[in-house]
């Protein structure tokens, strides 16, 4: 008797696992900082495209994080739904392969990942990283690294005004800051702001991260991270902002 409950027990067990995996969806659950996160991995192929998925946001449906969720995911799942979406977009993948004509030079790719990088301080930065490759029409893939910092307590995005104000004087210091870091990785003659104050940037509790592309940062590839770190930045940043605050304390 207790050989067949054992039996029956692993067969449910064994459906159960197999339910969560039939809509080709795989997620896992951790948690960071006092913060649950759920990762969300999604991955198919056929000779047409393929797509690689794998979010890790927060596990709450607290309107707060689901304002994060929806930033980082740009309106294209829905932090409440994202699960159940992800599921009908499989479905609407097998029912493409079943009709795929194999027309290489339509193939395409994508890949999509967002992770958190830091929580801490009533903050969590991600770095959310997208490629998409073309086999005709686009000479070179489509690729980026964005970072991004939130406010917990709001679910609010973080600025570069809000870290560094609107004193040209502090700016240009920072700027220059910047510009002695870029030069030490790639060989360039640019200082303009537009460039080097591009908003994708996070921080942590350490130092204050900017991320540029190889078409913002001529002779290199990949991304180029320059980091500028806390010890140097107090007389820069902006005395009412949340970096100063949270770094330095009231002013």
């Amino acid at each position: 008797m207790k050989r067949l409950v054992a039996y029956i027990i692993v067969l449910l067990v064994s459906a159960h696992c197999f339910a969560q995996n039939s809509n080709g969806i795989s997620t896992s659950d951790k948690e960071i900082g006092g913060i649950k996160f759920r990762t969300y991995s999604y991955e198919f192929s056929s000779n047409e495209f393929s797509k690689n998925i794998s979010f890790t946001l927060p596990l709450s449906n607290d309107p707060k994080m689901l304002l994060i969720i929806e930033t980082l995911l740009h309106g294209e799942y829905d932090g409440e739904t994202i699960g159940q979406e992800m599921a009908e977009e499989y479905s609407s993948y097998l029912a493409e392969k079943a009709a795929d004509t194999a027309k290489k030079d339509d193939y395409y790719e994508t890949v999509w990942k967002i992770v958190p990088v830091f929580v801490g301080g009533g903050y969590v930065a991600f770095i959310s990283s997208f490629s998409q490759k073309f086999a005709s029409d686009i000479p070179a893939p489509m690729w980026g690294d964005v970072g991004s910092v939130y406010e917990l307590s709001t679910g609010k995005r973080i600025t570069e005004e809000d870290v560094f104000g609107n004193n040209a004087d502090q700016n240009k210091a920072v700027a220059q800051k910047l510009y002695a870091e870029m030069k030490k990785k790639a060989s360039v003659e640019n200082t303009e702001d537009a460039v080097l104050f591009n908003g994708n940037f996070y921080f942590t509790n350490k130092e204050l991260v900017f991320m540029y592309g190889s078409f913002e940062m001529y002779h290199t590839s990949g991304v180029t991270k320059l980091s500028l770190p806390k010890k140097s930045m107090k007389p820069y940043l902006n005395v009412d902002g949340p970096l100063y605050k949270y770094w330095f304390g009231e002013k």
